[in-house]
Formats: C-alpha cells, sequence, structure tokens
C-alpha cells in the first residue's frame, strides 16, 4: 500500500471516530431541565469507574450556587433527587438522614456520599439520574441534572459458569489455531543476514556503543525523544486536568495518527522502499496471521484468565456498540503505530548499525518508557510497568526479526489489545503476580516460536526458517 493511501485510511477512520465520539460526548453530558439561566449547578461528579455488588462506593458531588439565594440571603437550601434506571431511588429531601443542605451565593459546596447498595446477581450496566433542586422556603425547583453510567461487577469463583464459558472459548481458540498451523505446514521464511549484524560477534564493545551513538545521534533518538515527550505531556495533562472522558480516546487516536505519518515521512525519506522497514506482505500470509494469533491468544489466557485460578475474579458488565467500536479502532492504531515507530523505523536502523542484540535492548527499553504511566506517581507501579513491557518489546522485536514484516507482531499487539479491553473478566490478583504471569506467558510464547521455526535444509547456505 503506497503512502497515500495509507494516510487516507487513517484520516477516514479519524473522521469516522471523530463524529461517534462527538455524538455520544453530547449524548452523555448533563443539560439543566429548569428553564432560563441556571441559579446553582454540578460542576464536578466523582466517582468509581466500576461498583462492586454488595460494597461501598464514595461520590464525591461539587456544585456552584450562582445566584440562589432564600428570603435575599447569602445562603440557599439544596437537595439532590437520585433515580436509578428511570425510578426514585432516592429523594434526599424526604430524609430524615439529610434533608436540605445550605451553599452560599458564589460559593462551591462538595457532598460526599457513601452508596452501598448496590445489588446484582450478574453483571449489569445501570443509568443514574442526579437532579440538583433549590427549597426557596416554599417549593422546590429543578437547577441541574446529570445522568451517569454506573457499571456494577460482580466477584466470583473458578466454578462460576460465566469464567467456565470464558475457559472453554481461550481452549478452543488455541487448539483451532494450532490444528490449523500444524496441518498448513512449514512457512518458509528465507534470508541472508545482513554483513554487519554477521560481524557483530567479532565487535568490541567500543565499537557497538559507538554504532548505537551514531544512531541516536540521526533521526532515531530524535524522533523518539519527540514521540515519547509529546505522548507523556499528553496523559500528564489528561490526569492533572478535567478533561471530557468520552474525548480522551479522539486526542489519543489523533496523537498516534500523527506519529504514524511522521514515521512514514522519516522512513520515505531514507528509502523509497517500505519492505526494508517491515511492511512486507508475505506471499502465505494466512500462515503469518494464524501464528500471531495463536501466541496473542495463548498469552492472554495465561495473563488473563490463569492468575485468578486461586484468588478468584471480578466480572465487568458488557460494553455499548461504541465502546466495542472505539476500543478496535484504539488497539488497531495503536498496535500499527508502536510496531512502525520501534521495531520497523527505530529497531531496523539500529540493527544495520550496531547489529541485532544491542538494537533488541535498546528498542524495548525505548518501548517500555513510551508505554508506562508516570501519573499517578508510584515507583513500585512504574517498575512494575517497566519490566512487563520490555519484556513484551524484546518478543516483539524477536518476532519481528524472525518473520521480517510487521504483520506479526501488529496482529499480536493487536490481539493482547483487544482482550484486555473487551474481555470483561480479570483475575483478582497482587501485581506481583501479574508480573510474573507476563513473564510466564512471554517465555511459552518464545518457546512455541522457537519450536514452531526450523532451519530450512534446502537454503542451508543461509540462515533460514520456517514455521512448521
Amino acid at each position: 500500500m503506497k503512502s497515500r493511501s495509507l494516510i487516507l485510511v487513517f484520516f477516514v477512520s479519524m473522521s469516522i471516530v471523530t463524529l461517534v465520539v462527538l455524538v455520544n460526548f453530547q449524548n452523555s453530558t448533563s443539560s439543566p431541565n429548569a428553564e432560563g439561566a441556571r441559579g446553582a449547578y454540578f460542576t464536578q461528579v466523582e466517582y468509581p469507574a466500576t461498583v462492586y455488588e454488595g460494597e461501598n462506593s464514595i461520590w464525591n458531588l461539587t456544585i456552584f450556587n450562582k445566584n440562589c439565594a432564600t428570603n435575599g440571603e447569602g445562603n440557599a437550601s439544596f437537595f439532590f433527587k437520585f433515580y436509578l434506571d428511570g425510578d426514585l431511588w432516592w429523594n434526599e429531601y424526604n430524609s430524615t438522614d439529610y434533608e436540605t443542605w445550605q451553599c452560599g451565593r458564589g460559593n462551591l459546596v462538595t457532598r460526599i456520599y457513601q452508596i452501598s447498595t448496590w445489588d446484582a446477581t450478574k453483571p449489569v450496566n445501570h443509568e443514574l439520574k442526579i437532579e440538583l433542586c433549590w427549597y426557596d422556603g416554599n417549593a422546590s425547583q429543578l437547577q441541574d441534572v446529570v445522568s451517569l453510567p454506573v457499571p456494577v461487577a460482580i466477584r466470583t469463583e473458578l466454578g462460576n459458569l460465566m469464567i467456565s464459558s470464558y475457559i472453554g472459548v481461550y481452549l478452543i481458540a488455541i487448539f483451532l489455531l494450532g490444528f490449523y498451523v500444524l496441518i498448513e505446514g512449514p512457512i518458509k521464511i528465507s534470508f541472508t543476514p545482513q554483513n554487519n549484524t554477521v560481524a557483530f560477534h567479532q565487535q568490541s564493545t567500543t565499537t557497538i556503543v559507538s554504532s548505537l551513538f551514531k544512531a541516536c545521534k540521526q533521526l532515531s533518538l530524535f524522533f523518539y525523544l519527540f514521540v515519547f515527550a509529546s505522548w507523556q505531556i499528553v496523559n500528564v495533562l489528561f490526569y492533572a486536568f478535567s478533561f471530557p472522558e468520552q474525548l480522551r480516546p479522539f486526542v489519543y487516536l489523533i496523537a498516534q495518527t500523527a506519529y504514524i505519518v511522521l514515521s512514514i515521512l522519516l522512513m520515505r525519506k531514507d528509502s523509497p522502499n517500505f519492505g526494508g522497514y517491515g511492511y512486507s506482505w508475505p506471499e502465505e500470509p494466512r500462515k503469518y496471521i494464524a501464528i500471531s494469533l495463536l501466541l496473542a491468544v495463548l498469552y492472554s489466557f495465561v495473563t488473563i484468565i490463569i492468575p485468578g485460578v486461586f484468588t478468584g475474579y471480578d466480572v465487568f458488565p458488557s460494553v455499548s456498540f461504541t465502546e466495542v467500536f472505539l476500543a478496535i479502532l484504539l488497539a488497531l492504531v495503536a498496535g500499527v503505530t508502536s510496531e512502525t515507530i520501534f521495531r520497523g523505523y527505530i529497531q531496523s536502523r539500529l540493527t544495520k548499525l550496531g547489529g541485532f542484540p544491542p538494537a533488541l535492548l535498546t528498542t524495548s527499553i525505548m518501548f517500555a518508557l513510551y508505554e508506562l504511566t508516570l501519573l499517578p506517581f508510584n515507583l513500585f507501579h512504574i517498575f512494575y510497568e517497566i519490566l512487563t513491557f520490555l519484556a513484551v518489546g524484546i518478543f516483539l522485536g524477536i518476532f519481528f526479526y524472525r518473520t521480517k514484516t510487521l504483520l506479526c507482531p501488529i496482529i499480536f499487539y493487536f490481539t493482547i489489545s483487544i482482550f484486555k479491553s473487551l474481555v470483561p473478566v480479570r483475575a483478582i490478583s497482587s501485581e506481583y503476580a501479574e508480573l510474573f504471569f507476563n513473564f510466564v506467558a512471554l517465555l511459552l510464547s518464545l518457546l512455541l516460536l522457537s519450536t514452531l521455526t526450523v532451519k530450512d535444509e534446502r537454503t542451508s547456505r543461509t540462515s533460514s526458517y520456517s514455521f512448521s
């Protein structure tokens, strides 16, 4: 596919997702039911992204009293009404525990509520509507309304029917993919190592460092620093400032699309042939796709299902069509972006200059730093993310080096991202256990990849490999 066609595809995708996200954002924002200018309104509502059956959840409701006053005085009395799935759930004014509360004109007030009556025998999505009412001493007047989706999750054990069905789907997918790979026969992957890769074993440490420093002086390092800095700035801004949750995926997509376009322009500047950067279509793509899916499903099974065998699982409600669409698009763009930048562009350039092993390690470290979440700052969590993504980056680098096409690492990255975001099952485990099972999954994937990769005897004079 030509670069112009590729750029066109991404901009069309961005246009589609812009419309979807903006329509969804307009439908989910709060809108006052009171006629005319509002005397008071919600400024912020903080609540858990997911609440659990039978457990307490903390809600912070902040309002601003613009010009409401009782009997000409500065203070005014307010109360909330809560509606759950269209039915009146709790009228605060009629509650003997709360009745009304005060807020001075021109002031902000934050009310903290602990809600513990979520009941569900299965994961469910509730719609919670909160009305802000002003009591002027004679009657109540509606000031503002906010509607919020409330997913209620349940905790369950391994013997639960839902967990058993998910395990069955994983195992069937692994079996069918493995069976398909076996009956299709070997995939011929023949390539001749580059001279500098062969000579790597005779290079001194000084020469290797010099080669990598030379690569860093070129566009690879500057491009990476731009991508890393801008991506972390976006995440920091999202954390520091209130930003509509519905618009965040749109910003991520725009940023990553810009990275892809920039990397394509840089690759085209170096060489009009994108094949050297991994943009090549294999002769038998179904086999490459099958092995990539097999490894991704195996990795997801080990990291999502296995950790909860002894500790149990959280099961979340199903997501909407819009959320599925955004998750798929985000995973696709993120996969193409990261693999184009790190495996296609940076690793390929560093391999040519310093050999594969140092290029693999350098690129994997860059990838891990790019993927980590800096805020909220937690030293152990940062350490956990760096180790996890470092291992994933090493596997993706080896996968790309063996197959010589970005198709395989992109499919792997895309598939594990989809499983992580859309499968409504999470193991109840510590980060130590998650880190351990991530390493186990990647080790199994590497062993399986090395088992399915054999030397092609017909081209024994070159370093040729095939999947069997």
